[in-house]
């Protein structure tokens, strides 16, 4: 047995990620043909670093950065492994392939290549354990950001960002004074509609009251007036129900808001201003006049 298999060989291997996140694999036929990663011994006087870029070079064709410590193993004399006994001391990265487009393999530590999602590669049989193992433990790290790498024009592409989402936001506040102003704009324009509705009504229902006011009750038409009185009641129920109110006259002090002064009388007992008659009744909604009551004032 030779001095190099008296001792363990230290050996440097990597899960190698494209830009899709995938892995590359490779069929290799030290390994009974199954699927592995690509990785290598540490030479003497090579650093851990170098000799992994020189094994990934030179079975694959890529080149990498992002190198980061996954974990470290102890392989003795592996199942899967064809070659002489060995025992194996095994440090595990996790990298990135800046041109993923040339892979390709040697031909003598692999035989095809693969670049397959980590689950899919857990999933299959024809992955060594070893493999399945780092790769399981590549996903943990992967899933925090391992893509997460600041590109060279990071801060303009966040400056650029930051100037998107403040006109998004000015658009939306927008959008959303626009839709306030116009359920603003609809509930005026429902209530103008209701209230062009009640002007046209209005004067039918002062009508039937004058003509109510200016009759006689008397044993022949009591049962007629009585009808109207019902009809008077039924008009002043929809009025209140739409919020349309009397406006008050006679005993008031005039206000041109809600009065329009027809003519002056003199009238004993009044107040100066007061309205002592009503000549046709006025009406509003809230502090909006629909019509305006005509009356005389004191003078």
């Amino acid at each position: 047995m030779s001095d190099e298999q008296n001792k363990p060989t230290l050996v440097v291997g990597a899960c190698i990620f494209n830009d899709e996140g995938r892995i590359f694999v490779m069929r290799s036929p030290k390994w009974s043909d199954k699927l592995t990663i690509p990785g290598g011994r540490v030479e003497i006087n090579e650093k851990i670093e170098d000799a992994l870029k020189r094994e990934i070079k030179e079975e694959t064709n890529l080149e990498i950065d992002d190198i980061e410590f996954v974990t470290n193993k102890e392989m003795i004399n592996p199942a899967d492994y064809l070659g002489k006994m060995r025992h194996f001391v095994g440090i595990d990265f996790k990298v990135h392939a800046t041109n993923a487009a040339d892979a390709k393999v040697d031909g003598r530590e692999g035989v095809e290549h693969f670049w397959l999602m980590p689950e899919e590669i857990i999933d299959r049989t024809d992955v060594t354990e070893v493999t399945k193992t780092l790769v399981e433990k590549c996903i943990a790290k992967h899933k925090k950001g391992f893509f997460n790498r600041e590109s060279k024009d990071c801060e303009k592409r966040k400056a650029e960002a930051e100037e998107y989402k403040i006109g998004w936001q000015r658009a939306l506040a927008d959008y959303q004074n626009l839709q306030k102003e116009t359920s603003a704009r609809r509930a005026e324009w429902a209530q103008m509609s209701e209230q062009q509705i009640l002007e046209e009504f209005i004067p039918v229902y002062e009508h039937l009251k004058l003509a109510m006011n200016g009759e006689q009750s008397t044993s022949e038409n009591s049962a007629w007036i009585d009808g109207v009185k019902h009809v008077l009641k039924q008009f002043a129920d929809i009025l209140k129900a739409h919020g349309v109110e009397e406006i008050k006259t006679v005993g008031e002090k005039f206000d041109p808001k809600y009065h329009e002064a027809v003519g002056h009388e003199a009238t004993e007992g009044a107040g100066e201003d007061e309205i002592v008659k009503e000549i046709s009744g006025g009406f509003k909604m809230g502090d909006r006049v629909i019509k305006a009551a005509r009356v005389m004032v004191n003078k």
